[in-house]
């Protein structure tokens, strides 16, 4: 069982400065880099984990921009924490539409299930959470039965799959 308290903390951690921990400690982790197909994910784990829960991160950019980098305090955080955290890439707009960057989110899941016990993560307890543009690619493909298995969803980040609204301030507008 996941202990949401983890999660609800964790979205607190973005507003820690980037490179602290909850005591205030420097954390500087380093992540491994993997290509699962159409982009890259960082995996951040403790040495010597076996069978964490996990936090798979969509990172937020307006579906035209950002990186897996983006990540602020988080990974330093989780990983005091007890979890292992991975951050994704997914292809960006123009180039690639939603329907894509959706498609990217799941092939990357499945990379992760697939390989993240070897990185000390529980591929049965993974937690998809999002921001932004991020939150809305997780809301969707979590939602529509494209993370088969995921744990939880954490959709902290409202506005961002609040499409009606987006619509009509222009924010789903192609430039």
């Amino acid at each position: 069982m996941i202990d949401r308290r983890y999660f609800i903390v964790a979205s607190l951690a973005a507003l820690l400065p980037a490179g602290a921990s909850a005591a205030g400690r420097p954390v500087q982790p380093e992540p491994q880099t993997f290509d699962y197909g159409p982009a890259k994910l960082d995996i951040y784990a403790p040495a010597g984990a076996k069978n964490l829960p996990v936090v798979f991160f969509v990172h937020g950019g307006a579906w035209r921009f950002g990186k897996r980098s983006q990540v602020g305090s988080k990974p330093g955080f989780l990983l005091a924490n007890g979890l292992v955290f991975v951050s994704i890439d997914y292809r960006m707009l123009p180039e690639a539409d939603v329907a894509t960057q959706a498609g990217d989110v799941e092939n990357a899941y499945a990379f992760l299930r697939a390989n993240i016990a070897r990185h000390g993560g529980d591929p049965d307890r993974i937690v998809g959470m999002g921001h932004s543009a991020g939150c809305h690619l997780v809301a969707l493909t979590g939602m529509r039965g494209g993370l088969p298995g995921v744990a939880a969803l954490i959709l902290d980040d409202t506005r961002a799959y609040d499409l009606a609204a987006l619509s009509r301030n222009g924010g789903m507008v192609r430039a």
